[in-house]
């Protein structure tokens, strides 16, 4: 498990766990409209790379899905008791039924939005949730 140290309230540390790349060039530019926020790694949404995303000691993880599948769901089950202090995220780019909201929730998530939902409610999103986890 990794805990973060002496932890700045000043800056909120990301982690980007996507299933295409272009999400990381389409959610950096959006996250950093907001100069408290510090992408601390991009990394592919597998279970391969959970530890390498603890390794960063982030304050959100934010996984970038086309749609919650159980597969997406094993990954968020298995970062959590790496990073228990953690905000996760998932940001879906569709949603098919609420019984998929229910799954993100009880896999670990603290929060489910779509992707297209708008830079400003992103942000301050992330903000409530670093918020409520400190």
């Amino acid at each position: 498990m990794n805990v973060r140290p002496n932890a700045s309230v000043s800056t909120i540390r990301i982690a980007m766990m996507c299933e295409n790349p272009a999400v990381y060039r389409s959610l950096g530019p959006r996250l950093s409209v907001d100069r408290q926020f510090e992408v601390v790694g991009t990394f592919d949404c597998t279970l391969d790379y959970v530890a390498d995303v603890a390794s960063t000691c982030p304050d959100v993880i934010i996984l970038g899905i086309s749609r919650i599948t159980h597969f997406n769901m094993m990954v968020c089950q298995a970062i959590k008791p790496h990073c228990p202090d953690a905000a996760i995220i998932v940001l879906p780019s569709y949603i098919d039924q609420t019984d998929e909201v229910r799954a993100a929730r009880e896999a670990g998530a603290d929060s489910v939005m779509l992707k297209s939902i708008d830079t400003p409610a992103l942000v301050q999103q992330i903000h409530a949730l670093v918020e409520l986890k400190s």
